[in-house]
């Protein structure tokens, strides 16, 4: 694993619940590592979430040394006016229209929502529970939006054309850093992540990572969440410079 380690030439890292503490809040040690492994080595940096492509592109101002962002779980690739749209806005906003009209009672849209382009996400009311909601989702994507797909991100529902994941958002990426798939650590903790990691030459997931991100990780951290991304940012380090 070291000889692959040392061909990394970019990360793609998730946000909530790799680069965050329990809190949500940003996990200092996290944000440390973040800007060691700029210092250290040449390696590209990519931040990939589910947020929306403003959100992230605020974080990536503030955070610096960011190459570019995958927004909206890979719909959004680019870096400030630069930016690429993956799948059909249409899809994910007819699927946004339905979930709402029909499922508002136990959802709501994220604010965020405003923002966005191709992938819409829902927030669980009070009094529900997220197996409950997404399996209420996906029955009704299936069914009358079949062109669209929804997925539990770990901290929303989100409803979008089929074609946009993170694993096509790690292609786009690539392909505007000049760089492959392969070239590429990507590091997440949830089901959305998932297809990036397996784009990617290297995965790795954060201890706290859901059982289809472990099952597809080549590495997984000792420790959980920021510690956790901290731990493998060490790990390439250490490898590129030993």
């Amino acid at each position: 694993m070291i000889s692959q380690l040392e061909k990394v030439k970019a990360i793609a890292v998730d946000v909530d619940g790799t680069i965050t503490d329990e809190s949500g809040a940003l996990h200092l040690e996290a944000i440390k590592a973040l800007r060691e492994v700029k210092e250290k080595t040449s390696v590209k940096i990519v931040l990939a979430s589910g947020n929306a492509y403003p959100v992230l592109m605020g974080l990536a101002r503030y955070l610096g040394n960011v190459d570019l962002v995958i927004a909206e779980n890979g719909g959004v690739v680019g870096f400030q006016n630069n930016f690429k749209i993956i799948g059909r806005p249409e899809i994910g906003l007819k699927a946004r229209k339905l979930v709402s009209s029909k499922l508002g009672y136990m959802l709501y849209e994220s604010w965020q929502n405003k923002f966005r382009f191709v992938d819409f996400a829902f927030k669980l009311k009070r009094g529900y529970n997220w197996n409950e909601a997404i399996e209420k989702v996906r029955q009704l994507i299936e069914n009358e939006v079949p062109e669209a797909t929804a997925a539990f991100s770990g901290v929303a529902i989100h409803v979008k054309d089929k074609v946009v994941n993170k694993g096509a958002g790690l292609i786009m990426a690539a392909k505007l850093l000049r760089l492959s798939p392969m070239d590429f650590l990507a590091i997440g903790d949830s089901d959305v992540d998932v297809e990036m990691m397996i784009k990617a030459g290297i995965g790795i997931a954060v201890a706290n990572a859901s059982e289809k991100a472990i099952k597809v990780a080549k590495i997984i951290t000792k420790n959980p969440r920021g510690q956790g991304f901290a731990e493998a940012v060490k790990m390439l380090i250490n490898a590129k410079i030993k």
